[in-house]
């Protein structure tokens, strides 16, 4: 049984669109041919004859989207609140279809919502997948900084990945791979940078302290799958160096080094971190 949606029930309404599971929306031709260069050029058309058997007495657009999309896409192009998109599922159909119908400012609304502190923070993979596969190039560069904060292999393996290119997943992984790879370069230590009790000179040799064995052993692990300071320049990550020196005095050491780890997370910061 076919209804109208009540939202979108306007009696100046010129045209009607039909929705895959029968809602119809009463719409008008400009606000859509102003929205949509596809619309645009579609009303330019020499339009068939109206239908004795529509009651409606209007144009019917029959599309292959639920209610719900059409609704929420009708939304963003009408002059009211826009909607607010509660997930990535729902962001990354909404895009898709307005990239389908070329809904031009539907699209850069939905490119500002795509980069969004929560989306960036907690799948920040996905979300440079759906850049991707849209060649949206800022939002990829964006997403592929915070990709660094995880194990890009370890990742849920979600559906957008189907629609990239195997060129923009490679550039993701070259950035991972080279900034660990640079990271773990700049892991070096000065001379002057000691313990009282388990470093100096050993037979004309300089000898580091021991946590800084054992930190540059976790550090190399942590930069070989996540290339960034977020996690090896906190407290508990050289509390566990510290202790696992199994000297006293490392502890101490590492307070006093803190001039020297500061300038070494500066450079690993300064490294290049988008694609």
């Amino acid at each position: 049984m076919t209804q109208s949606h009540n939202d979108f029930y306007a009696p100046g309404s010129d045209m009607l669109l039909l929705s895959s599971d029968d809602v119809k929306f009463c719409v008008h031709r400009c606000m859509l041919a102003a929205a949509s260069p596809f619309f645009e050029h579609m009303f330019a058309l020499p339009q068939p004859p109206d239908d004795p058997k529509n009651e409606e007495r209007r144009p019917m657009i029959p599309v292959s989207e639920p209610g719900s999309t059409v609704h929420t896409l009708l939304c963003f192009i009408y002059p009211i609140p826009h909607p607010t998109i509660s997930s990535l599922d729902e962001l990354s159909i909404i895009l898709g279809v307005a990239v389908k119908y070329d809904f031009l400012g539907v699209i850069s609304s939905l490119r500002k919502q795509l980069i969004s502190p929560a989306y960036l923070r907690d799948d920040p993979v996905r979300v440079f997948a759906i850049a991707s596969r849209y060649d949206f190039e800022d939002e990829a560069q964006v997403a592929s900084q915070h990709t660094l904060s995880i194990n890009i292999l370890d990742c849920p393996l979600s559906d957008d990945f189907r629609f990239i290119t195997a060129h923009s997943y490679h550039r993701l992984l070259v950035l991972h791979k080279k900034r660990s790879k640079d990271a773990q370069a700049l892991l070096k230590i000065p001379e002057d940078v000691k313990c009282l009790q388990c470093s100096g000179p050993y037979y004309g040799a300089f000898v580091p302290p021991k946590w800084w064995k054992e930190f540059e052993r976790m550090a190399r692990a942590e930069l070989e799958t996540r290339p960034t300071t977020d996690v090896i320049f906190n407290m508990p990550f050289f509390a566990r160096a510290a202790e696992a020196s199994g000297c006293a005095r490392c502890a101490s050491s590492i307070l006093d080094s803190h001039q020297f780890l500061s300038d070494l997370k500066r450079q690993i910061d300064e490294l290049p971190a988008t694609i």
